[in-house]
């Protein structure tokens, strides 16, 4: 099969676990004998790396300028569909696969809903309700049957205008694309798709996957001491890194020596100041570390070098991979149950989900597993079981594959 996939902010330029899992797809999918090319943006020059890409990505989007005219809108979208339609004309895909879209042109899925090539959408949270709401609200401007026969005038002759410019290309009054198949990665993020009215009801979930090569099992018949907690994620107050902070300020107050190390990009200032301060005010510049991002490489070497991974996320929906991975290294998972984590991680059987900032059970439960190391290890030996038998990247790729040949039977029907 030949397919063309589209996502914003392609390895190594990622900001998060979204992209490396698109990465880790489209690689296992050539594995298979899939073709693939995939569109994505040129690297953020702020970013410090050497960028060696495949031969099968092209960096060639650009994203969305902020601030713009809706005629600088018009001709930025008729560029980017441009760029893309010669893509599909030259490499002739039997498959559209999607992405992280909603950074790029909007003008593009209304474009993809006109073709006749089937579309398979990896959701991964917000990025349906953003262009259902798009589809609703309309390209260029807000549907507003109140408006005056002036204002209603003036949008006729600009939709007509961004037609004309595209010759066709641009459909500034779009449908739901019904030859666009949907999986999502967490049934928290479809329930919330679906309250919010996104036609999504037979859309199946498909979780991620991890490479169990890349992650391999570490043999622990206890933890440490002093107690080493990492806690993976960016640096923003959605995250919970601050938690990770409060249980260690919890442990020295029952006296269970402790390490903590946040890693991850800095993706608010404001935020990581509040953490230098509390680390600060609390006295625990010994105890704590924050590190930047790092490779998946090194990150699974701090996951077998730790004992604890605490991910106190507070997004709701999504399908994070730090408790798989970490769960796959042999470190056990301490959860709030958020980003999916409810859904991998069964509590005192492969891992803890404690009551979202509850850090005093937290540090109750480490108490307890320092006290039974054989609690501890029977749940990380059963939590890397767990990973190998339902996610991993193996199991993933093949229920991926499955749903593609499924999409297309159906869609040929």
């Amino acid at each position: 099969m030949k397919i063309i996939s589209i996502t914003d902010s392609y390895p190594p330029h990622q900001s998060g676990g979204y992209e490396l899992r698109c990465k880790d797809v489209l690689e296992g999918l050539q594995k298979r004998g899939f073709e693939i090319l995939m569109l994505t943006n040129q690297p953020d020059k702020n970013k410090s790396f050497e960028l060696i890409d495949p031969p099968y990505v092209h960096r060639v989007l650009k994203l969305k300028p902020r601030r713009i005219n809706v005629f600088s809108e018009v001709y930025f979208d008729n560029l980017e569909i441009k760029k893309i339609k010669g893509f599909i004309k030259a490499f002739k895909p039997d498959l559209l696969y999607l992405w992280h879209m909603q950074n790029f042109s909007n003008a593009i899925l209304p474009f993809f809903s006109h073709l006749e090539i089937p579309m398979v959408y990896d959701e991964g949270g917000f990025g349906l309700i953003y262009f259902s709401r798009l589809q609703k609200r309309g390209l260029y401007f807000f549907k507003n049957e109140h408006d005056s026969a002036v204002k209603k005038l003036l949008k006729e002759i600009i939709k007509t205008f961004a037609r004309v410019v595209s010759f066709g290309k641009i459909y500034p009054d779009w449908v739901w694309p019904e030859n666009m198949k949907i999986y999502f990665n967490s049934y928290s993020a479809l329930e919330h798709a679906q309250k919010l009215g996104v036609p999504v009801d037979n859309a199946p979930v498909i979780q991620s996957g991890v490479d169990m090569d890349l992650f391999p099992y570490k043999e622990s018949g206890k933890m440490q001491s002093p107690v080493k907690i990492i806690v993976p994620g960016r640096i923003k107050r959605q995250k919970g890194s601050i938690d990770g902070i409060h249980l260690i300020d919890e442990l020295r107050k029952i006296n269970i020596p402790a390490q903590l190390l946040l890693i991850g990009e800095i993706e608010s200032g404001d935020f990581y100041e509040f953490l230098i301060k509390t680390i600060k005010e609390k006295d625990l510049s010994d105890l704590v570390s924050i590190k930047g991002m790092v490779s998946q490489k090194a990150l699974s070497y701090l996951y077998r070098t730790s004992d604890i991974c605490l991910f106190p996320s507070n997004f709701k929906t999504g399908f994070s991979r730090v408790p798989l991975e970490a769960m796959a290294s042999g470190c056990l998972v301490m959860t709030y149950g958020n980003e999916g984590s409810s859904e991998s991680v069964i509590h005192e059987e492969t891992g803890i989900i404690l009551d979202e900032g509850d850090v005093t059970a937290a540090a109750d439960w480490i108490g307890r597993l320092i006290e039974t190391p054989s609690f501890y290890k029977e749940m990380v030996t059963k939590a890397r079981h767990n990973v190998e038998q339902n996610f991993s990247l193996d199991v993933y790729l093949e229920k991926i594959d499955n749903f593609f040949q499924n999409s297309l039977h159906v869609l040929d029907k």
